[in-house]
């Protein structure tokens, strides 16, 4: 009988200490093409490590973001070791779901999985804490959102829409197991009738200016980040805030997002 694969046990996390990060990546993407190779489930022992080792390859990720960019919330933190990235990632990239990076969800580059970090930026403008309800555009294969549900707990909600029909199936399948989260497959762009009064909006896709629409959906108290600018030029993570009536926006610095897809 063949040995079974040690796991998130005392003697797995001195195995991994052990190993130079260079040597866990080649442990992660033996896994994974033994993955791909069997075709087992979602339950079976190989997927099982395959998430055990792709948390500990990102370990150092989760160390030098909050390193350079922080300080962040521990909940955001937490979310971004637990939630298992290489689930939202084509089967040819798991290899580099560690890595702080963008990483495609097509061939033509239309969608991309943003880098980590850049999650966390977002969350930690809107203070996206537990029981909040969160309202994302652009769901991509559900990454910000699983990491979004983490933070929101069981006591929170997380609505996102994706105007790809093929992620939007994607997402539906990788959040199936999250009850706080769900998917509509729909342009963002129109999609404020039914944000239904939600104080956090991340929007994951850059667009030219703030949409009046979006602008007018923030309820007071609300806060709506968003990378801001045309194709191929400097964007802005930019945050507006209604405070009193008015909504106030302020720029937190460049950043890179694909385009908006809409023709609205």
């Amino acid at each position: 009988m063949a040995a079974q694969p040690v796991l998130f046990t005392v003697e797995f996390r001195r195995k991994m200490a052990e190993l130079s990060q260079a040597e866990r990546l080649t442990w992660l993407g033996s896994v994974a093409a033994r993955v791909r190779r069997a075709g087992e489930p979602a339950g079976g022992v190989l997927v099982k490590e395959l998430r055990e080792v792709a948390r500990g390859c990102r370990l150092p990720l989760v160390e030098s973001i909050s390193k350079h960019l922080g300080p962040f919330d521990r909940a955001h933190v937490s979310a971004l070791l637990e939630v298992p990235r290489e689930r939202f990632v084509r089967p040819g990239d798991v290899e580099r779901s560690a890595e702080d990076g963008p990483l495609p969800l097509d061939d033509l580059g239309l969608a991309t999985i943003s880098a980590p970090h850049a999650y966390l930026l977002t969350f930690r403008l809107l203070e996206l804490a537990p029981g909040d309800a969160l309202v994302e555009l652009g769901t991509g294969s559900g990454y910000g959102a699983a990491l979004a549900s983490f933070i929101v707990g069981e006591r929170g909600r997380v609505l996102t829409f994706e105007i790809d029909p093929e992620l939007a199936t994607w997402a539906k399948r990788t959040l199936e197991e999250l009850p706080n989260v769900r998917v509509v497959e729909g342009d963002a762009m129109a999609s404020p009738p039914h944000w239904e009064g939600v104080k956090r909006i991340a929007v994951a896709f850059a667009v030219d200016h703030l949409p009046g629409a979006w602008l007018d959906a923030i309820p007071e108290g609300g806060r709506l980040a968003a990378p801001v600018g045309p194709p191929g030029s400097d964007q802005r993570l930019v945050l507006a805030v209604r405070r009193r009536g008015r909504i106030v926006e302020t720029d937190h610095g460049a950043v890179r997002y694909v385009s908006n897809r809409s023709t609205k």
